[in-house]
């Protein structure tokens, strides 16, 4: 049975100032749960329903939680349909940011479902330092976590930097007046990927520090993509290894 004091917590950590205050936040669902459970994350609590119980065993024997009713589990979740597991894990103690590696730079990126898919589809493309502008959402909201599908636990750094920092890397925007994304060839230099909010694009202050914008040649019609569609787009770009040919 859930105690007092942990019914309290929990209820806490749907707020930003309690998530730090106590460095901790909250999971949601199986995938992400089990992300947690791979990579050793530290365990905090854990509460699920029975149902979920019996049809989860492998999962439940890893974390063990108290049983809750339905009810309690809809009045502690940050969800409105919750999946029937909640744990809580402290934040990930993050090393310093490696300037020998690339970088996200994510400008005023407020919507949490966003961040949640940009830090999955950053994780995906290999790239795990995120760096956040002032304005951005919390990356440990409840939402953006239910996104990012445990893509938390893959990062090695998430935070504020000044761009003038990244003094040897290639600082991209993207911009939709910026050239095509197929002519980027400079697969040899570190860079930095600034990707802007949907609303309102780059900030001026940073327009004012990029090398060069770059964007994703429309076949079709349409007003914009969704950031995390576009970011995949540029990342895809981005990594690839440039093609060698082979002479005979």
């Amino acid at each position: 049975m859930i105690s007092q004091n942990q019914n309290k917590l929990i209820r806490s950590l749907h707020q930003k100032k309690f998530r730090e205050q106590h460095s901790l936040f909250i999971i949601e669902g199986v995938r992400s749960i089990k992300e947690a459970i791979n990579t050793n994350a530290q365990f905090e609590i854990g509460i699920s329903t029975e149902s979920f119980s019996e049809k989860n065993s492998d999962l439940i024997r890893a974390i063990n939680p108290e049983i809750v009713s339905e009810e309690d589990i809809k009045r502690l979740s940050p969800s409105v349909t919750p999946s029937g597991v909640l744990a809580v894990y402290k934040i990930p103690q993050f090393n310093k940011p490696n300037l020998d590696q690339n970088f996200i730079y994510l400008d005023h990126v407020a919507d949490p479902g966003n961040m949640g898919t940009i830090l999955r589809t950053a994780t995906w493309f290999g790239i795990n330092q995120i760096i956040l502008s002032e304005g951005c959402t919390d990356p440990f909201n409840p939402k953006v976590v239910r996104s990012a599908m445990g893509a938390h636990f893959h990062l090695s750094w998430i935070g504020h930097l000044d761009l003038n920092t990244l003094n040897n890397h290639l600082i991209i925007g993207a911009d939709s007046r910026g050239s095509t994304i197929d002519t980027f060839n400079s697969f040899s230099e570190k860079w930095c990927l600034v990707m802007g909010s949907e609303a309102h694009g780059i900030s001026g202050n940073i327009i004012s520090v990029l090398d060069k914008t770059v964007a994703i040649p429309m076949h079709g019609i349409g007003e914009s993509l969704n950031i995390g569609v576009a970011m995949g787009v540029f990342l895809h770009h981005l990594t690839k290894q440039p093609v060698v040919s082979q002479c005979q």
